[in-house]
């Protein structure tokens, strides 16, 4: 890549580093990754069902991508729906032990989010989450 100066019938390897070294300056010599704005990542939020509750490991939302990962630790049938500005989704219902995954594209503004199995949402399977 870097070619070899002479001066005087001698290489002189350094000078042309320092060259180099020169036209990356000259021309900014740094990179700098591109990120994606935040809107367009997809956001991991762990959800943990169990009789008869629903715990976020999120609690500040940001317009965006979310998958919502639902881990049934309880030993009914739990499943996770989202309602909110543009949303309305449902996961799979899965058995105790089991996993399920939704993901959606928040907006701001106010979203429920409950357990669509019987009367689970009565029984207090049910939370609100404000986007910003």
């Amino acid at each position: 890549m870097f070619a070899a100066i002479r001066s005087g019938g001698r290489p002189r390897l350094a000078t042309g580093f320092a060259a180099a070294a020169l036209a990356l300056a000259a021309c900014g010599g740094t990179t700098t990754a591109v990120m994606p704005p935040a809107w367009a990542s997809d956001t991991p939020v762990k959800v943990v069902a169990s009789e008869f509750s629903l715990a976020l490991s999120e609690k500040n939302f940001r317009p965006g991508t979310y998958t919502f990962e639902l881990d049934n630790v309880g030993a009914a049938p739990h499943g996770l729906s989202i309602k909110g500005p543009g949303v309305s989704s449902t996961s799979a219902v899965v058995p105790g032990g089991k996993s399920a995954k939704l993901t959606v594209t928040l907006r701001k503004g106010m979203y429920e989010l409950w357990c669509p199995v019987g009367n689970h949402r009565a029984r207090g399977m049910m939370t609100t989450i404000s986007v910003k």
